[in-house]
């Protein structure tokens, strides 16, 4: 009896110390020091850089139908400031290229025309679900998830009555085999900091009205209890990548850079790499010599061609001048594909 307690001591520690190990291995960066996609974004022409005069604009996302770039922002009027973004609207611009230059083709949807996202339409992100295009947003007041589905890309685009999926923040992912992988930003009741905090959850479900369902459990998906804000989702080898912008400077130190996870199960996600892929301390070199400065990068959205491989890395930008509304830049990527393990 005395030898079989000693056995199961023995193997609990062993247990405990793998444990310890394993979650110490995941939480390490698959690479230290070192960011292939950083070092695949190239200069940014002129061309796309798309503003509006009189208008702040957020939250780019671009779908490519026929042989037109259609590009989808939150929009609201610079005389509110940046706070305006609580009352934000949907616009739609094109393009004959995807680094433009874009013009304003119309208003897509307003607060005024919703039946529950009343006071704003933000973040919105487009996908094609089957047949149908799908432009997804932030519902304000009740930052939750909603639903607007179009035959055509023109429109017209009608609302889901109620939302679909409990979360702020989406990024969404619409599988194949029809099922559905979601991530999205929370708070939990208790912070870490004295300021609220900003994990992330993951959803599924079986088809794309759901009914959503969580991912693991209802902590935070991010090793180290990292923080996040306006994720991207994509899938790429074997995995899925997700990124979005370091909340409170706790992966690189600077607030709000650009960062990237990825994940083979969903569950369990993992650090690319300890250095940022992009952040406001960087110059952005100009296609034709020359750099551009700005205060601040946020709101990261990745185009893909038909082959997986990343062309662009859309952002929201803060303009140097902070009495300039803010606007939006499509920065080309040199055919990006992760091979991390």
């Amino acid at each position: 009896m005395k030898n079989y307690s000693i056995l199961l001591i023995l193997v609990c520690i062993t247990t405990f110390t793998y444990s310890q190990t394993e979650v110490q291995k995941n939480s390490e960066p698959s690479f230290k020091n070192e960011n292939n996609l950083s070092k695949a974004l190239k200069p940014l022409p002129k061309e796309a850089i798309f503003k509006m005069e009189g208008y702040f604009l957020w939250d780019p996302s671009v779908i490519k139908v026929g042989k037109t770039y259609h590009l989808f922002a939150s929009r609201w009027p610079a005389a509110e400031g940046m706070i305006g973004w609580k009352k934000s609207h949907i616009i739609r611009a094109t393009s004959s290229s995807l680094f433009g230059p874009y013009k304003f083709a119309q208003i897509v949807f307003e607060p005024k025309n919703h039946p529950f996202a009343t006071q704003g339409m933000h973040n919105p992100k487009i996908t094609k679900v089957d047949k149908k295009f799908l432009l997804y947003h932030l519902a304000i007041p009740q930052w939750k998830t909603g639903f607007l589905f179009a035959d055509n890309i023109e429109g017209p685009w009608i609302p889901v009555d109620k939302p679909v999926i409990n979360t702020n923040n989406p990024a969404l992912l619409y599988k194949t085999d029809g099922k559905v992988y979601v991530v999205g930003k929370f708070k939990p009741k208790e912070v870490n900091d004295g300021r609220w905090d900003a994990y992330m959850q993951a959803f599924k479900a079986d088809n794309i009205m759901g009914t959503y369902t969580l991912v693991g459990d209802s902590g935070n998906r991010l090793p180290n209890n990292y923080e996040l804000e306006d994720p991207t989702i994509w899938w790429a080898n074997n995995q899925y990548n997700v990124i979005c912008t370091d909340w409170d400077a706790k992966v690189t130190g600077i607030n709000k850079s650009i960062v990237y996870y990825t994940s083979k199960d969903g569950i369990d996600y993992k650090l690319y790499s300890n250095l940022p892929v992009w952040s406001h301390h960087d110059s952005i070199p100009l296609v034709g010599g020359g750099t551009m400065q700005v205060r601040g990068v946020e709101r990261p959205q990745v185009y893909l061609d038909s082959k997986n491989k990343l062309k662009a890395l859309l952002v929201s930008v803060y303009p140097k001048d902070p009495n300039e509304a803010t606007y939006v830049i499509i920065r080309p990527v040199d055919n990006f594909v992760p091979d991390n393990k």
